[in-house]
């Protein structure tokens, strides 16, 4: 029996169209069983839900920086968390403590901005320069690398025994600064003398 070289052609030719058969086969069964596992993820779905939760947040040196509270929280595969009742402290002992709470508290990504909304009050314990602070109104938006607050809603401000209301606020605490942005309103209570 010959061989012809013909023949080997044809033979390669057949073996190369099954090997591109096989490949694009295992492609695709490979594709859908991809696109199957996706189609079980339910973007709407929580991928963890946690109740009475408490994290503390650390600086570089080990140092305890702040503490995150929340009765209700979920979080979602692509970064955004809720929760209900949060409340931040910070921990820091060589600054007045601050501490600000809300019915519920809201980020979309993954924890850079948290929106609080709902009774947001915040409060900054006094210290040897200044009274205590305390500050409320319905919705504040929070940067917690930067300690800086924002709204843009009406706002009432008690500094010690003096009341400010306006709308719209930044607190940075970091500068221990506060500026409301219009309508602007304050009553001073009468100084004491020591």
């Amino acid at each position: 029996m010959k061989v012809y070289l013909r023949d080997r052609i044809t033979a390669g030719f057949g073996i190369g169209v099954l090997v591109v058969l096989v490949a694009v086969s295992y492609y695709y069964s490979i594709r859908a069983e991809i696109e199957a596992n996706q189609a079980f993820i339910d973007r709407d779905s929580p991928d963890f839900i946690a109740r009475n939760v408490s994290v503390t947040e650390f600086n570089p040196d080990g140092t305890a920086n702040r503490r995150l509270f929340a009765e209700y929280a979920e979080h979602f595969a692509d970064g955004r968390m809720s929760s209900i009742k949060p409340r931040m402290v910070t921990l820091s002992v060589d600054e007045p403590q601050v501490r600000a709470t809300a019915d519920t508290g809201q980020s979309m990504d993954d924890g850079e901005t948290f929106l609080f909304n709902g009774n947001v009050v915040v409060t900054r314990a006094g210290d040897l320069k200044d009274p205590p602070m305390r500050f409320t109104t319905p919705h504040a938006t929070v940067y917690p690398d930067t300690s800086v607050l924002e709204s843009d809603a009406p706002v009432v401000l008690e500094h010690g025994e003096d009341v400010t209301t306006g709308i719209g606020i930044t607190l940075d605490n970091v500068d221990r600064t506060v500026n409301i942005h219009t309508n602007v309103k304050s009553i001073f209570a009468p100084r004491r003398d020591n």
